[in-house]
């Protein structure tokens, strides 16, 4: 009964979280189980997240550590999009440059958030698309049903995790993530 109700307590505590605050980490089993055509539009849209939001940054951000991280962002991911491209294209499926919601979300909390926090919100938001991102490509590496796209993903994986490895370092190096 006590642990129903430190439940329903916690439950209730984070009912008044603000939108900006710090996302948990994405479960890995839902990312484990994609098809191709899954893999293939979630990959796509992290990784025009990745850019739009790294143009962007790279644009306004003072902090050099932010704008080098933009940068490596925009060249990184532009690369893994072309090689995703040219896998889905060879299982002859469609790979569209559109953002899903949760991207596209994110990418509009960043346009609309004050300047002065646009670093710090980038910076949380890039430590939660690269966890996503790690667990979408180690699981379709794992268990993906395209040997090719199963090929891209792994090819992926450590550039995901040396990108994650970094944003952390420089989301400690500014104090945490951003409070609410």
């Amino acid at each position: 009964m006590r642990s129903m109700i430190a439940i329903a307590l916690l439950g209730m505590a984070g009912a008044g979280v603000p939108a900006l605050a710090q996302p948990a980490a994405p479960d890995p089993g839902y990312y484990a189980q994609n098809s191709a055509a899954t893999y293939v539009s979630k990959a796509m849209s992290g990784d025009n997240y990745e850019i739009q939001s790294s143009k962007m940054m790279l644009a306004m951000a003072a902090n050099p550590d932010v704008r080098r991280f933009a940068q490596m962002m925009i060249d990184d991911h532009t690369k893994t999009s072309a090689a995703l491209m040219a896998a889905a294209k060879q299982a002859s499926l469609g790979n569209s440059t559109n953002l899903l919601p949760p991207e596209a979300a994110m990418l509009k909390n960043l346009r609309s958030i004050d300047k002065s926090k646009a670093e710090r919100l980038y910076v949380d938001q890039q430590v939660m698309a690269h966890e996503k991102a790690l667990a979408l490509h180690q699981g379709y590496a794992e268990h993906g049903d395209n040997p090719g796209l199963k090929a891209v993903a792994a090819e992926a994986v450590p550039i995901i995790q040396g990108h994650l490895d970094e944003i952390r370092r420089i989301q400690t190096a500014m104090g945490g993530p951003m409070q609410p």
